[in-house]
């Protein structure tokens, strides 16, 4: 029995030094001194630094702005010319010079003499044609064409 007795008596001990050793650096992180704040100085930098950044960001944004609105003009005109080269492999098209707004240079588009009704969709993406009664006229993108343009839908018959 003799022999537990210094065992027991060592365990109180321990615990007694653990407790004093987690206190220790419990004292050592909270002395530990954050760095220091920067001078006014470097503030002042950033600060300029950031309104440079933003300025640019909206410099960018407008010029984006820019070549979105041209990019659509020319979509639009590039489907005007498309128009015009279907009306112009049929005939009967007279071509008049337009100056393009967009680039300044002159496109010739033309007055068709025969009026093409323009009573179907063409979807562009797979280039077929579809008449009014069909599910997909004018719910993709494409345009109005006439009844002889593209492939006729095999739904509607075009």
């Amino acid at each position: 029995m003799n022999s537990k007795t210094p065992k027991m008596s060592l365990q109180p001990l321990k615990c007694a030094l653990t407790v004093l050793l987690g206190g220790l650096l419990v004292a050592a992180f909270a002395a530990d001194i954050p760095e220091p704040a920067r001078p006014a100085a470097d503030n002042q930098e950033a600060r300029d630094e950031l309104q440079k950044i933003r300025d640019g960001i909206s410099q960018l944004r407008e010029e984006n702005a820019k070549l979105k609105e041209e990019n659509a003009q020319l979509r639009k005109e590039n489907q005007q010319l498309r128009r015009l080269l279907a009306e112009k492999d049929e005939g009967n098209v007279t071509l008049t010079p337009t100056t393009n707004s967009v680039s300044g240079v002159q496109t010739n588009q033309g007055g068709a003499e025969t009026e093409i009704q323009l009573t179907h969709w063409f979807t562009t993406s797979s280039g077929k044609r579809h008449n009014s009664r069909c599910r997909y006229f004018k719910t993709t993108e494409g345009r109005l064409c006439g009844p002889e343009e593209g492939k006729a839908c095999k739904l509607c018959g075009g």
